[in-house]
């Protein structure tokens, strides 16, 4: 190959940054797209500093390991303009379709896919093509088979919905605690619960994803 086309190719390679929580993850992703062709990875941290790296080195996609993968990142990464592929170990079908809603170009879930075809996944991404593991396939289906979900279940427990619709009334933890006769420990163990089903990192994050989850349309398409 001579110097200009090698050149050519490097150019033509899809930048990638990895985004995990966890280091060793992040290690890993580097070690198996570090030799493969067609993918340059250009950066990588933490998801709560995922967009301040596509901002730093400009990706053409972001590799995003998180279990359950975040709407709201999602979507916050889509608006930079990168497509995102979410690798997660979650089976929890709203999870799934969430990302996908949320913005996600491609969503792999641990055990469907093979760790070699990543590369080939995430060239495709750059050229605007979506990868899906059979989880998120299925999943999709049965979203739309049931009418676009005009008001999914997050899976939350009875007690933790009675929660949430304390803390949307703007009740305070030792409020909630009082007025159901409970510890306020109890309180916010289930509202951790509660954020992590949802997706969210914060009460007033958890309230505009429940009022976003009853507010969508009959028919919705997915983005």
């Amino acid at each position: 190959m001579s110097s200009e086309t090698a050149v050519e190719s490097e150019s033509k390679a899809v930048r990638v940054v990895v985004v995990s929580d966890n280091p060793v993850s992040r290690i890993g992703f580097r070690a198996l797209l570090g030799t493969a062709p067609g993918v340059d990875v250009v950066g990588g941290g933490p998801v709560e500093r995922s967009v301040a790296g596509v901002r730093a080195h400009r990706p053409d996609v972001v590799l995003l390991d998180a279990s359950p993968p975040p709407p709201d990142g999602i979507a916050r990464l889509a608006r930079s303009g990168v497509r995102v592929v979410a690798v997660t170990a979650e089976q929890e079908p709203l999870m799934l379709v969430q990302a996908v809603a949320a913005g996600a170009h491609g969503c792999l879930v641990y055990g469907h896919f093979e760790p070699r075809g990543l590369a080939d996944v995430l060239v495709a991404a750059g050229r605007g093509e979506s990868s899906l593991s059979r989880p998120v396939v299925t999943a999709l289906v049965r979203w739309v088979h049931d009418g676009g979900g005009p008001r999914p279940d997050p899976g939350l427990t009875a007690r933790e919905a009675e929660i949430l619709e304390l803390i949307a009334a703007g009740l305070t933890n030792r409020e909630i605690a009082r007025r159901l006769v409970i510890t306020e420990k109890t309180v916010k163990n289930h509202a951790h619960q509660i954020y992590k089903r949802l997706g969210a990192d914060g009460r007033e994050h958890a309230v505009a994803r429940w009022l976003e989850l009853n507010s969508v349309p009959n028919g919705t398409n997915l983005r």
